[in-house]
């Protein structure tokens, strides 16, 4: 199942409040020496950098495989996605990447995203972190770690998969 299965329009491009640290719009990595990194860590670190400074359009420019294919958590749970609406769907192309950052932060106000630790193996690229965000509404908190694991194809990033606690995620947005 794809999430252009779903109901509901949200192409609009997101907003994220840039980070003050992006004083550059072409340097998302803050100045960060990266010449060390293997060629697949240094995408994943820019793509991660360029979406933090609120570059959505060009992290997916610079970074990304046009057929891209992304997955939060899983595409086998019916329950996940009638708790969350881009959880669960498998997202496609930049059409895809726009749906599902203009369903999230339309939702939840980022209020902290931090990547600890990039790890290469082969054609992949896992990324640890750990994200803060209030939903719009309810003004609770969604707190979790995450693992993003990336494969890599001709140095951009071909698809994805998104783990966090989709409990957490799926809480924040419940009104009672």
């Amino acid at each position: 199942m794809t999430i252009e299965e779903t109901e509901g329009d949200a192409t609009d491009t997101p907003s994220i409040p840039a980070a003050t640290a992006c004083s550059d719009a072409h340097d998302y990595t803050n100045g960060a020496n990266l010449s060390s990194d293997e060629p697949n860590i240094t995408v994943a670190k820019g793509f991660f950098a360029a979406q933090h400074c609120g570059e959505l359009d060009d992290a997916f420019a610079a970074y990304v495989h046009p057929d891209f294919r992304f997955v939060v958590s899983c595409t086998c749970n019916d329950e996940l996605r009638a708790a969350i609406p881009w959880a669960g769907y498998e997202h496609r192309g930049r059409e895809g990447y726009q749906r599902l950052t203009a369903l999230l932060f339309s939702e939840y106000e980022l209020l902290a995203c931090e990547t600890t630790r990039f790890t290469g193996a082969d054609n992949q690229v896992f990324v640890e972190g750990h994200f803060r965000m209030r939903h719009r509404e309810t003004a609770k908190i969604a707190d979790s770690d995450f693992l993003a694991r990336l494969e890599m194809r001709n140095g951009k990033i071909a698809s994805g998969q998104f783990y966090e606690n989709t409990a957490a995620v799926a809480a924040a947005r419940r009104t009672d």
